[in-house]
């Protein structure tokens, strides 16, 4: 029993590891297509194509491996398709919103020159202010 137990153990371990280089050479790739795109003045609107073009092979690799995984595990292919999309869709999601506070904390301070201060409403009068009435 024991024995069948460690073994368990061990497969699972291999399991989980064939998973972990490629989610960490889909991360790394993330964070250096980050970098690129922040040099090469990539907008926020289009980073997340950006990324996805830069970042392919390491995507269908984590791809390809979730799925496998997933399949061991007596998942449906559909199952483990949707599940790979989906993991691949936080990753790449938070890369996106990461990148988008990058880029507005890069961004110079603009004021609107029209919208002036002065043209905001008072505001209402305090009691003190108020008129009084005669005695």
């Amino acid at each position: 029993m024991i024995v069948l137990l460690a073994a368990s153990s061990i497969t699972l371990v291999a399991l989980q590891a064939s998973i972990n280089a490629p989610r960490e050479a889909f991360r790394t790739c993330l964070k250096e297509a980050s970098s690129k795109a922040s040099n090469e003045k990539v907008g926020a609107e289009g980073y997340e194509a950006y990324v996805r073009n830069a970042c392919s092979s390491q995507l269908g690799s984590f791809k390809g491996a979730v799925v496998k995984f997933d399949m061991g595990n007596k998942m449906s292919r559909k199952a483990s398709d949707d599940d790979a999309n989906s993991m691949i869709a936080d990753f790449v999601g938070s890369a996106v919103e990461n990148y988008r506070y990058l880029v507005r904390g890069n961004e110079p301070a603009t004021q609107t020159a029209s919208a002036p201060a002065a043209a905001a409403t008072p505001p209402p009068p305090t009691p003190a202010a108020a008129p009084q009435p005669p005695k």
